[in-house]
């Protein structure tokens, strides 16, 4: 089975919240572009102060998400399906009404998935029971 075997996979997981702690994110950001090409489901991708785009449209920034806050609200507001890949979110993992924010995310009506991806992550205990988590090591130097 391969990455992109992998990832969908998880996707499809019935989880709500997917963690990716890697020593390599942006290798993993990229993986996940290379899926929204051969699949029907709609890939955002975030990076703090720069906002929220679609994979495959990087230069449509989608407006009122460059924050966190803004963000969050927006994903709750959607009415659609999503992949949302939020790039080092640990800082706001701190604050409780990100939490909220995620867990009325990871328990509403409408089906998205957010995926936090960074080199560590320090999920909060609320949010644990909703998500996936996967960690992958980095390699030993010989």
């Amino acid at each position: 089975m391969n990455y992109l075997d992998q990832l969908d996979q998880m996707l499809d997981a019935n989880f709500r919240i997917v963690s990716i702690e890697t020593y390599d994110p942006e290798r993993v950001a990229n993986l996940f572009t290379q899926l929204s090409r051969f699949s029907n489901k709609a890939f955002y991708l975030w990076e703090d102060a720069e906002g929220l785009h679609r994979i495959g449209a990087s230069h449509i920034k989608i407006p009122r998400t460059a924050s966190a806050r803004e963000l969050l609200a927006h994903i709750n507001s959607s009415k659609h399906f999503g992949v949302y890949i939020l790039r080092d979110f640990n800082e706001w993992l701190n604050e409780e009404k990100s939490i909220q924010e995620l867990l009325r995310i990871a328990s509403g009506d409408i089906n998205k998935v957010i995926v936090l991806l960074s080199d560590f992550i320090d999920l909060p205990q609320a949010l644990k029971p909703f998500t996936l988590r996967s960690k992958h090591q980095m390699r030993q130097a010989g």
